[in-house]
């Protein structure tokens, strides 16, 4: 088989793993609320539960950068994809709180081994193939997320259990997992400079990835503020009933997947930076449009232009990650994940009191600063390029030129 053949199978094995986990994900995040009621837990118990899955994943993160760079990206898909299939189903079987959380926990452990795996091998699949992907496997997960929403709907409908919905899920991300693991090949690198020498599994954060981690953290920022306030949005602010407001939602996750599908493309033709920089440009104009025209229809589309924004600004920044630690794309993933996460964990805190203080339309305030200061940090990089018409986007150095 040739290399082509390889780096192409290897191509559809990785897209397989992105999709399945967003599915899987999804799929867990609906039947939440069958959790609650089994169970009969209170708000404040199931926000404890809940939480225990970015502990989960924020103590496993860094850990599993190490065991990515040591044991290889393919192997550790096989790992991390075994155990989520393996704890998920624990999830419909608790019979309290603490067990609850006990079993999202180790969920978190587990899809934090699968995450740091499946975006390190995308980002060796994409230096492989000498082009930019890594748009194209968030959109998967992204794609994944909407079929894995809609399914759990049908299974209910069908009148299956929390746990028959958990165990369906669980199988099919084994079969994903077993199936797509001969095909992703062994990309593992090699430290620079000395062939077939396995890279180190550990370092310090240089300063380049603490810049990257930095706009991970405010993209994460922004998104899940959104997740959190959009539908709140349209029913306080602009007075829309509850059914219209979740198309809020619904329209922001469409345009970050139709975004991703389109940006593989867009990055190689205009280059990563110009890229960032029009991206914030949107999402600061979808928050503007909001917060100036707080219209039912205006909000939506508003949520649309931030989901266009944001939908390629991951995917490029952990594109950007991967090449923090030459020959250990692991690690540096791991540690973007790791310190860029924590805006995910703030986000809901900080809105929160901005908004009972200040009212939500002036907390929103906070992401607009966000999308600014992800502009203003490429925009000067931007200003020194002058792209070749038909320039090309290396993913192995980062850089953009003609061909």
């Amino acid at each position: 088989m040739s290399q082509q053949q390889q780096s192409s199978r290897a191509r559809v094995a990785t897209s397989a793993v992105f999709f399945s986990n967003g599915a899987v994900l999804a799929i867990w995040a609906t039947n939440i609320p069958g959790m609650k009621q089994a169970l009969q837990l209170t708000d404040a118990e199931l926000g404890m539960a809940l939480s225990a899955f970015a502990a989960g994943t924020m103590l496993m993160m860094c850990l599993a950068g190490a065991l990515v760079t040591r044991i290889g990206s393919r192997r550790a898909v096989l790992l991390g994809g075994s155990l989520v299939a393996m704890v998920l189903p624990l999830c419909g079987l608790a019979t309290s709180a603490w067990t609850l959380a006990g079993a999202i926990f180790a969920l978190g452990l587990a899809n934090s081994i699968l995450d740091v795996a499946m975006n390190t091998h995308g980002s060796l699949v994409e230096a492989h193939k000498g082009r930019p992907l890594m748009s194209s496997f968030h959109a998967l997960f992204s794609i994944g997320g909407l079929a894995g929403a809609s399914a759990v709907a049908t299974l209910l409908s069908s009148h299956l259990g929390l746990v028959q919905c958990l165990l369906l899920s669980a199988g099919f991300t084994a079969l994903v997992t077993l199936i797509a693991a001969p095909w992703l090949g062994d990309l593992r690198p090699c430290a620079p400079g000395v062939p077939g020498r396995p890279a180190r599994s550990f370092a310090w954060p240089n300063r380049a990835l603490l810049c990257i981690a930095g706009l991970t953290f405010l993209a994460l920022f922004i998104e899940r503020t959104v997740i959190d306030w959009s539908s709140l949005y349209l029913t306080e602010v602009s007075q829309a009933p509850a059914t219209l407001a979740a198309f809020a939602f619904g329209a922001f996750s469409f345009a970050m997947a139709l975004g991703r599908l389109a940006g593989d493309a867009l990055i190689r033709r205009c280059g990563p930076d110009r890229v960032l920089t029009l991206s914030a440009a949107v999402g600061a104009l979808g928050v503007a449009l909001i917060l100036l025209v707080p219209l039912p229809g205006t909000a939506i589309l508003g949520f649309v232009l931030i989901g266009l924004g944001l939908s390629n600004m991951t995917p490029l920044l952990y594109s950007q990650a991967s090449r923090a630690f030459p020959g250990a794309p692991g690690l540096g993933l791991a540690m973007n994940g790791t310190l860029g996460y924590t805006g995910f964990l703030l986000a809901p805190p900080v809105i929160g009191l901005l908004s009972g203080t200040f009212g939500l339309q002036l907390a929103l305030l906070v992401p607009l600063a966000a999308f600014v200061v992800l502009m203003a940090s490429h925009w000067r990089k931007v200003r020194g390029q002058r792209l070749a018409p038909g320039g090309l986007f290396n993913p192995v150095t980062g850089s953009t030129a003609a061909p």
